[in-house]
């Protein structure tokens, strides 16, 4: 987004009822009570082929399950099922972005969420995935607007030089791709997750991320490659010595 404007800052508005009613959540949740495993997997996968559809409250309570059951693959198939349901909803909530800003800032929720189900903190969006939703899109624009208004107080390149940031190509694929390599890092190795998703979500650098964890620069760039190798990672950047 160029910095000459950000966009109408987004009301606090009244928490957004889910879309689907009461009575009807209810009624899908207890359908999806009396499903086993097997029919558990069938139903996500239709949903992922786009052959069905489901409540993102049904499919939370789905991720949340399968967590509590330490069923990895079950989570990332609820998972994969909930982010094809919700990116959407998530893309259509901020309002004067360019579509990249839009893309990014559903990846980031996801990524939220994701890291919320498994510390089992995810219980408001459980109930009332829109409200949630609704809330992360108010907080991350004023996270984006104080950021907006600090770099004003920096000295502006001279037009004749090139910025040279705009050169610098994306580290992470877009939504539901970076959705899905979320859900594969939850295979990792802890430290080899921390550190993937400090140097390719956070922007550290290895040597930061040496020192966080108090090991060499070495057995940062040896996690990162087998990190990166477990995911099937295929960003433009890979872990340089």
């Amino acid at each position: 987004m160029s910095e000459s404007a950000v966009p109408d800052e987004p009301e606090d508005e009244p928490p957004v009822a889910s879309s689907t009613g009461v009575a009807a959540l209810d009624t899908e949740l207890e359908t999806w009570s009396g499903f086993d495993r097997p029919r558990r997997c069938v139903e996500l996968r239709a949903i992922i082929r786009e052959e069905q559809t489901a409540s993102p409250e049904v499919l939370m309570r789905e991720c949340r399950r399968a967590h509590e059951e330490s069923n990895r693959p079950l989570f990332n198939l609820a998972f994969e099922a909930l982010s094809k349901i919700v990116t959407p909803l998530l893309l259509s909530q901020p309002r004067g972005l360019p579509q990249d800003e839009r893309e990014e800032q559903a990846q980031q929720i996801l990524i939220d969420l994701l890291l919320a189900i498994r510390k089992g903190k995810a219980e408001f969006a459980e109930r009332r995935f829109a409200a949630f939703s609704k809330r992360r899109a108010i907080s991350l624009y004023r996270a984006r607007r104080a950021r907006f208004e600090g770099s004003n107080q920096r000295l502006e390149p001279s037009i004749s030089e090139p910025d040279p940031l705009e050169d610098m190509p994306a580290r992470i694929p877009s939504v539901e791709a970076r959705a899905l390599l979320a859900c594969a890092q939850d295979r990792l190795p802890q430290k080899q997750q921390d550190a993937f998703i400090q140097y390719h979500h956070f922007g550290m650098t290895q040597e930061e991320i040496a020192a966080h964890h108090e090991v060499s620069v070495r057995t940062v760039h040896t996690w990162l490659k087998k990190a990166e190798a477990a995911v099937g990672y295929t960003g433009e950047e890979h872990a340089r010595s």
